[in-house]
Order: C-alpha cells, then structure tokens, then sequence
C-alpha cells in the first residue's frame, strides 16, 4: 500500500490534481456483502486517454468477469467486487429480546482485490502500458500502526479525499473506529478514511431490528395464557348454576 501511496504523490505533485476515491460497503443479514469502489483517474490524465477510458468502458459493458463501469466524460472508474463474512471483516447477529443486533467489524480494506481487478480492465481495454504485478498492493490493514500513520502523512499531503461508507441490514445504532465516530444516516455510516488510518484502529458498526420472532412467540404465550386464565376463571360460576 505505501508503494503505491508514494506513487500517487509524484504523481500528484507533476499534475497537481487531488485524489478522490470511496468504498460504499452493502451488508446483507447472512454476512454477505458487495464493495464498490469508485475512484477519480483525472490524476492519471496522462497515462489515460479519453479514448482508453472508453475502451475500458466496453469491456466493462462486455465483460462476463468484471463488474464495472465507466464514466468518460467525468473520468471515473467503478468497480464492484463480492466478499463474504471472515476474510477483510466479519458480520455477527446477536439474537435478543427485543433486538436483533448485528456487528460488522472492518479489519482490513480489500485495496489488493480492487487493484487487481483494475489491472485486468486495463490490460483487458489495452489502455494503459502499466503494469503492476498482481500481488503487488496489499489490503489496508487498520491495525497497522506504523504503515497507517506513514500512509495517512502522504495522503493528507494529497489532499487524499477517501471515504468508506457501510450499509447495514438495519437502522444503525453505533458507527466508531477508535475515537472516531462515522456520520449515520439511517443504515448507513460514513468514515474518512484518513481519519481512521490515522487512529488505526477496526472500523465497527453495528445495527438493530425489531426481533419479529421473539415478539411473535413471546405475544402468543401471552395470548395463551390470558385464555387459560379466562377459562379457569369461569368454571367455578358454571358449576354453581349446575347446583341451583
């Protein structure tokens, strides 16, 4: 990751441009979920062409492997890629009464995935001559202290605008990594990344819903317990008009 930071920042000095890319993160109650990243090339304006751009534009139109798009006109690439619960983060459920509670905790941030899929869509369109080398970049490991700090130094001299938004099964009661907190909106919560590279500590957020069937079964023995109690309160008034 610092390889490639470093990179970012020459480059950015030589065509004074700003880096801007996000992860907007779906969450589904099985743990599974769908990354998208989106990310500005207008800093790689001179290693790609309008007409590179387009061409990566068919093949993500095309391709039956990628899952991508292409804005030309704005020169922004989008690349979606498919993670389950345990490998860069992990999904717990916490069944109670009366919530369902479910905790995502983001270890690391799949930057290795996304840079090999934009590696295959460049080779793919042939709109580059860079090559990277799979393997080369390596996820962001929030627990890095060290190489966090290096990282975060660099890309607040970019003037880096990363952000990584979650979207949870449900509305969301907590969103922290360390000290910072992320801005909630209804399912969703938003990190600056820098910021949380900087406190280099796990991304957490986590969501509630009513637990409907808890509720149901918990309405239920009430139900059957009040007909119960009407029943048994009504027998002694019968067996006494029996008498008369």
């Amino acid at each position: 990751m610092r390889r490639e930071i470093f990179a970012l920042l020459l480059l950015s000095v030589i065509g004074g441009a700003a880096l801007d890319q996000s992860y907007m993160q779906a969450v589904s109650r099985n743990g599974a979920s769908v990354i998208e990243k989106t990310m500005e090339v207008t800093l790689f304006s001179n290693q790609l062409s309008q007409e590179g751009l387009a061409r990566m534009g068919e093949v993500c139109r095309t391709s039956d492997t990628l899952n991508c798009s292409v804005d030309v006109e704005n020169k922004k690439i989008t690349m979606a890629e498919s993670f389950s619960s345990g490998g860069y983060y992990t999904l717990t459920s916490d069944y109670g009464i009366p919530f369902i509670t479910y905790t995502l905790t983001l270890g690391k941030v799949p930057t290795d995935e996304f840079s090999n899929s934009l590696e295959r869509l460049l080779v793919a369109a042939n709109a580059t001559e860079y090559s990277g080398g799979s393997g080369a970049v390596k996820p962001i490991d929030l627990a890095d202290r060290e190489a966090n700090a290096e990282s975060a130094g660099v890309l607040k001299m970019l003037k880096a605008n990363l952000t990584y938004t979650i979207t949870m099964p449900s509305q969301v009661s907590e969103a922290r990594a360390g000290n910072i907190s992320g801005m909630v909106s209804g399912p969703s919560a938003r990190f600056d990344l820098v910021s949380v590279m900087e406190e280099s500590a796990p991304i957490v957020v986590r969501s509630q819903e009513p637990n409907y069937g808890y509720i149901i079964a918990i309405a239920g023995v009430v139900v059957l317990a009040a007909l119960a109690f009407s029943f048994l309160g009504t027998r002694p008034d019968k067996a006494a008009k029996r008498k008369r």
